[in-house]
This record gives structure tokens, sequence and C-alpha cells, in this order.
């Protein structure tokens, strides 16, 4: 991480493409140095930054350009400034990816032995969080019924991988006339929550029955959260890319969720689906393993939706 390391970080600007539209907080960056192409020459490089954040127009400059090829040869870091937002952010920038991000970038590389632990993986969670459920069901049900005295579990059509449709299984946490007007998306502090729904909601219990997803194939433990056919179409509309997430299993947590959470809006999905990009072209175990880590957190504090 960049706050690792004391070397500080610069940044090249021109007059006519500003720096500041990164829109990189600065609690994010620990040491900033900024310079025009026409100013670093004289002095600003040797400070023997750890990376260099280049604009594509400080390139036109030879002499910049020769200094900052040394430099990377001597083991410097030179970035492009979207490259630099998703490395510090750690989420893809919309509004610079296009094809040749998903084909030079390395998001799509295969990750053979990757995939094959995480298969297995999501069986061996698939099973006992199953056999979890079957402990809970009686507690759940009965907690449900005494409040409303509707139906204990919730299924609806979710889109998978490869835009196939599937039918995801929850607690119930709404009424039953929930959507008597319609499919929207829930809202914090959303009327239609019952009583007992809000707790199950906090504390993520209300997603324990998709591990019978993860049984079947149809979702993994990890990846981007299954949406409904009627907002996909409408996403892919409005959202850049948006049916790249379908590359992936859908998962039970995933990036976006621990890191955003889940939106209303049609802003708040393009957010959400940046962070969804950043964990198809980083996914690792490790990356799984934090994503679990902070799920359960969210859990223990009672920071669901």
């Amino acid at each position: 991480m960049l706050a690792a390391d004391r070397r500080p970080t610069l940044l090249l600007k021109s007059d006519t493409e500003r720096v500041e539209a990164l829109a990189v907080p600065k609690t994010a960056l620990p040491r900033i140095q900024v310079a025009s192409p026409s100013t670093a020459t004289t002095g600003a490089l040797r400070l023997r930054p750890r990376t260099i954040v280049v604009t594509s127009e400080a390139l036109d400059d030879p002499r910049m350009a020769d200094l900052l090829a040394s430099l990377s040869l001597s083991g410097v870091r030179v970035v492009r400034p979207h490259e630099f937002y998703e490395r510090t952010m750690r989420r893809a920038s919309l509004d610079d990816i296009d094809e040749s991000w998903f084909l030079f970038h390395r998001p799509l590389r295969a990750r053979r032995i990757y995939a094959a632990i995480k298969r297995v993986t999501d069986m061996v969670a698939g099973l006992l969080g199953s056999l979890l459920l079957c402990l809970l069901v009686p507690v759940v049900a009965l907690l449900i019924r005494l409040d409303d005295g509707g139906p204990v579990f919730f299924r609806q059509e979710r889109v998978g991988r490869g835009n196939k449709p599937f039918w995801i299984w929850k607690f119930r946490t709404m009424r039953v006339d929930a959507e008597a007007d319609g499919p929207v998306w829930a809202v914090p502090g959303d009327d239609r929550v019952t009583r007992v729904g809000r707790l199950l909601r906090r504390t993520r219990l209300d997603e324990l029955p998709q591990f019978f997803n993860v049984l079947k194939g149809e979702m993994a433990l990890v990846g981007p959260r299954p949406e409904r056919p009627q907002f996909v179409r409408l996403l892919e509309r409005a959202v850049p890319f948006y049916q790249r997430r379908h590359l992936m299993r859908p998962g039970i947590t995933g990036w976006a969720t621990v890191r955003f959470g889940y939106g209303d809006t049609v802003t708040d999905k393009w957010r959400s689906h940046e962070y969804d990009l950043y964990y198809l072209k980083h996914r690792s175990p490790l990356l799984d393993l934090e994503i679990l880590a902070r799920t359960v957190i969210v859990m223990l504090l009672r920071k669901g939706q």
C-alpha cells in the first residue's frame, strides 16, 4: 500500500488536465508532490518517488519521456491516473474503462488453481452453511410466524453467471404484500421490512438459505451480489459494462457489499459496479479472505441494511 512507503507519490499534471479529477480523498494519499512537466525536471523528480502518476500530456515533452523511461528502468513505478485511482481507492474507474481494460489489463486471465480452490471452498462452505441453516430454521421460523404469521422463506428470480436466471432463497424479511405495486429496490429504513426482518437483515442472517444455491453451483461464497432481471435490463443501459459482472458466479457476499453496501439508485449501482470490476480483476484467495473477514465484522456489529 502507498501508506506503508515513506517515499512520496509524484503527480505530473498539465494546465489542461487536472489531477484533481481523480477525486481521490486526501486521507488516502499519504505523501503527495504535484508538479507540472515543465518544473518536474528541474528538481521534483530528485525526490526519487516510489510512484509517478503521469498524464498523457506529460509525455509530449521528449525530455520528460526520457527521464521517466530512465526512472522506470531504475524501479520507479510509472502509472496512468486511472491506474493510480484503482490502486488507491481499490475500485475501478468506470469513466476511464474501455474494452482494452478487459483485454490488456488482465482481469479475464485464467486462474485455474484459484478457480479450483474456490470451487472446493464453495462446496465445503455450502455444506456447512446448509447444516447451520437446518439448525436455525426452527428458531427463525418461529420468530417470523409470531411476528406476522407469513411464510418463512422467500424466493426471487436473479441473474447468475452467463446471464442465466436462477431462484435465490432468503428468509422473508418484508411484508407479504411488499411488492404489490411492482418491484423496487430496498432502501435504508424501508417500512416494508418486518420487525424480525430488520434484525435478520442487520445481521445478514436472512442470506443463510443461499448456501443451498452455493451447493447447487448457482452461487459462490464470494462474488458480486446477484440482481433481479428487471433491474439488470435497466442497469445494462445505464452502467458501462454492467453485463461483465455475469462473467463470475454471484456471491452471498462480495467486495462491493462490504465496501459500499447495496444501494438503491442507479448512481449507487454505478459505484457498486466499480467495486465488482475491481474484484473481477484482482480476485484471489487473499482478497476473498478479506471480504469474508469484513462480512463477519458487519454481522457482529449488525451493520447490514
